[in-house]
């Protein structure tokens, strides 16, 4: 079992040899305070230190891309409103893309008031139109909590059994929503802006008839179970960023955590021989790094030639080629 945080504190108090605490969390003491801001510190350190991402802050997303809203609604000439909508369920601004006769590809909800919806690209229709059918697809989500920064290639359509393309560039995604072709047999996927929905696909889920099941693996800046005050944990369990009750245990290596309260109280201590400590310390972290998780065999002899056609033995151009026993 990890250690808590009291008794991480009070380990390294201990080999310091200052006074233990009997408590962390509101205690006023300044040392306890500023250990406790060292314990927080040590964390943030140690996120960053490991290239791939520790094993253990490493979670899955699992997203339902529900079935579009299909409606009716009126459009204006040349308007960026649809008006008199018979319902906007689920519609969620900058978030879902519209569908329907004279709206551009790339028309996107940007409000909604009672039954109209703005859009960000004006209708190209000449004349008014009533009743008209108009798709709702959110193409648009929130990325989970405590998010950090995706683990490359684990996106995917489970229910097609499709890997995501992507992320796309700028670039390509703008070809793709104002170029001739907009859509594809695949759909990509980029992270778009400061928003509170910024993980987007393309193209808009507008086809689909029941739910389509996405994924991705991320990594978390949450590195503390919370264990809300309590000897028991919470079921089910609650991930924090930081530690907030003395009960808290951590999701990364204790001694680590322990032992980097240690060199850095020591150096705002003032103390020069916190350097040793330190070394320690990073030689300890660079040790857990080597043997988190699990690693593939490499292999340093040559990979057998396969007898099916590949990239390995179908020329780059110029197929079939020169023919004849003595050709070339």
């Amino acid at each position: 079992m990890p250690l808590t945080l009291l008794q991480i504190i009070n380990r390294a108090q201990a080999e310091l040899g200052i006074p233990q605490s009997a408590t962390v969390v509101g205690n006023t003491d300044p040392t306890t305070v500023q250990m406790l801001a060292l314990a927080n510190n040590v964390i943030d350190e140690l996120r960053r230190m490991h290239p791939t991402g520790w094993s253990a802050m490493q979670f899955e997303f699992d997203l339902l891309i529900p079935v579009p809203l299909t409606t009716t609604g009126n459009i204006s000439a040349q308007s960026y409103q649809i008006t008199n909508l018979a319902s906007t369920t689920g519609i969620i601004a900058n978030a879902t893309a519209v569908s329907g006769n004279g709206i551009p590809p790339a028309a996107r909800v940007t409000a909604i008031s009672g039954s109209t919806v703005t859009m960000s690209m004006e209708s190209t229709n000449q004349t008014a139109v009533t009743g008209e059918t108009i798709l709702f697809a959110q193409d648009t989500y929130t990325l989970p909590t405590g998010f950090d920064w995706y683990q490359n290639r684990t996106m995917w359509d489970r229910t097609n059994r499709w890997e995501l393309i992507g992320p796309a560039s700028p670039q390509f995604d703008q070809w793709h929503k104002s170029g001739i072709v907009t859509t594809g047999p695949r759909r990509f996927f980029r992270q778009l802006g400061p928003y509170t929905n910024q993980f987007q696909i393309w193209p808009a889920p507008f086809e689909i008839a029941t739910p389509l099941q996405f994924v991705f693996e991320y990594m978390s800046i949450n590195a503390v179970s919370n264990q809300g005050g309590s000897s028991s944990p919470p079921n089910p369990p609650v991930y924090t960023q930081y530690f907030t009750n003395d009960m808290d245990t951590p999701l990364l290596d204790d001694q680590a955590i322990k032992n980097g309260i240690k060199w850095m109280f020591w150096e705002a201590k003032g103390f020069g021989s916190y350097v040793t400590l330190q070394n320690r310390w990073i030689d300890y972290v660079e040790r857990q790094i080597g043997r988190d998780g699990a690693a593939e065999t490499l292999k340093i002899v040559r990979e057998p030639i396969s007898v099916l056609i590949n990239s390995g033995n179908v020329q780059d151009s110029g197929f079939p080629g020169p023919t004849g026993p003595n050709t070339g």
